[in-house]
């Protein structure tokens, strides 16, 4: 359940600010290719550029998470 609901929502927070997978790139410094990964459940970002993603995207990591209180 985490991966798919991870995968749809860092997605979710990409197109809500506008980006698009190369610009996130350019601006985050993680390639492209990865984030198109992290979007389809095919690979997940280790915590560093989880952090980086959290704080370029300005979401909550318990919403993309799915964590509770």
């Amino acid at each position: 359940m985490y991966r798919e609901t991870f995968a749809s929502k860092i997605q979710k927070a990409r197109k809500d600010t506008g980006f698009s997978l190369r610009e996130v790139g350019k601006e985050t410094g993680i390639p492209y290719s990865s984030i198109s990964k992290y979007e389809t459940g095919k690979l997940e970002p280790d915590l560093e550029k989880l952090g980086i993603l959290i704080d370029f995207y300005g979401i909550k990591s318990k919403w993309l998470l799915g964590t509770k209180d």
